[in-house]
């Protein structure tokens, strides 16, 4: 069995932290976490994928990464500079993206935004970014600012993980057993308490989000092979009328819909895993390249 190792590269981003289960010789797959979560949220998957050499990030602001700086916010759209910086930094032209959540809409625009550099796409649980109708955006921006300006909430304290893992899933669908791996990663030791390493920022409100036809024109770019689990037919984010308008978009797309909850990757990963290698075993092969550079 390969061993899980602790990593860390020093990005033109910044500090970015996570998990890998190295193969040498193997097809690369870049590995990105859902909001809140972090790299071991690959953890009881990655042994099922013995066939392929697996990194996983803690993005900006989660697990072991760098916050980002206090002048600045998550937006969205800023991820897919990390996961070019982290490519760069690996020495990986390109790879494959495993992507659960918010890491599985950064796989989808990424991919949109650098053909070149995905062969190919698993998208767990989430078919692309979060978009809206443009009618909320004024609504959006001015609780964005409010929220801003009321600064950060106060840090909670924990006695011990056992506190955070009971925090964690009262919040969540995750199992115990699930929240543990996050939490132990999540988690920082003061004196004799705890508290959560991730960044408060990572709750503030989104300022502007993509609208609808935004995300579709994005899907409907994506070139490379596309391989997505649907668990949660219906969320804040989502809903059975969207997710088919995605499907539709994703011309390379093969969808997978399962009983579950939404981190059924990590409480059931034996159901996906030959599954996920195989797709990506099948598509391990470089996607044509544009070598004109474009500019607007």
């Amino acid at each position: 069995m390969r061993p899980q190792q602790e990593f860390r590269l020093d990005t033109l981003q910044g500090g970015l932290a996570g998990l890998s289960w190295r193969l040498d010789s193997a097809p690369r797959v870049l590995c990105l976490h859902g909001w809140l979560d972090n790299a071991a949220s690959f953890v009881p998957l990655a042994p099922l994928l013995d066939r392929l050499d697996l990194v996983a990030l803690d993005l900006p602001g989660h697990g072991h990464s760098e916050h980002r700086h206090s002048s600045t916010r998550y937006h969205f759209i800023d991820y897919l500079f990390n996961v070019d910086a982290a490519l760069d930094a690996l020495g990986w032209a390109d790879c494959h993206l495993l992507g659960h959540s918010l890491g599985a809409a950064i796989s989808a625009v990424y991919s949109a935004g650098a053909p070149e550099r995905v062969r190919s796409i698993v998208m767990l649980d989430t078919m692309g970014p979060i978009s809206v109708t443009a009618e909320g955006t004024t609504k959006r921006l001015r609780r964005s600012l409010f929220k801003n300006r009321r600064g950060y909430s106060r840090v909670r304290r924990f006695d011990s993980i056992e506190e955070m893992v009971k925090a964690r899933c009262s919040v969540s669908d995750l199992s115990p057993e699930a929240a543990r791996l996050i939490c132990e990663r999540a988690a920082r030791q003061t004196g004799t308490q705890f508290e959560w390493r991730s960044d408060p920022a990572l709750n503030w409100i989104s300022s502007l989000v993509m609208t609808d036809e935004q995300a579709l024109e994005l899907a409907s770019n994506i070139q490379a092979p596309v391989l997505t689990f649907t668990v949660t037919q219906e969320s804040p984010w989502s809903s059975p009328a969207k997710l088919e308008e995605r499907r539709r978009a994703l011309a390379h797309g093969r969808h997978e819909t399962l009983e579950g909850h939404h981190h059924f990757h990590m409480d059931a990963p034996g159901q996906i895993a030959e599954t996920v290698q195989r797709f990506i075993i099948d598509n391990d092969h470089p996607q044509a390249r544009d070598h004109h550079e474009q500019s607007d």
